[in-house]
């Protein structure tokens, strides 16, 4: 299941920087002010413009897309591991994937439909904390790339 692999990696990548770099990211904490600056990664910016000027992350088909294939590629890396004992072997990577994809989702179904009101669960866990869920995406995403077959990464 290396395609999962190879695809649970960017797609935590790409939420991660889609909850933090996001239009519509709104900061809770004053301590990652800097870290949310647009200008802290050379080359954000060039990044960020896509089609016609419009940012990237900002893109509603790019969220949709994103969020829905992040969610499902850590539904099936938690069941079918890489290289390693079966659940346990991509288990946090898996599961801030599916936290990340769900987030994306989230986001994108409340910015599209104004009468859309989430669940007040859903709305504590993931809307409240969409910077640190993009944070723990693109660690996940960075050291799961990095060690493949650690037993619970």
């Amino acid at each position: 299941m290396a395609q999962f692999y190879c695809l649970s990696v960017m797609l935590s990548l790409l939420c991660g920087l889609i909850l933090i770099y996001g239009q519509d990211a709104e900061l809770g904490d004053e301590a990652f002010e800097d870290a949310s600056s647009k200008s802290s990664i050379p080359g954000i910016d060039k990044l960020q413009e896509g089609i016609a000027g419009e940012s990237l992350f900002g893109n509603e088909l790019f969220r949709l897309v994103c969020g829905a294939l992040a969610f499902v590629s850590g539904l099936v890396t938690f069941l079918v591991p890489y290289n390693g004992i079966a659940v346990f072997g991509d288990l946090l990577p898996s599961l801030v994937c599916l936290l990340a994809g769900a987030t994306v989702l989230l986001g994108y179904f409340e910015d599209r439909n104004e009468e859309f009101v989430p669940p007040e669960i859903l709305d504590t866990i993931l809307t409240n904390n969409k910077l640190y869920i993009g944070i723990a995406a693109l660690l996940f995403g960075v050291v799961h790339f990095i060690l493949p077959g650690a037993p619970l990464l």
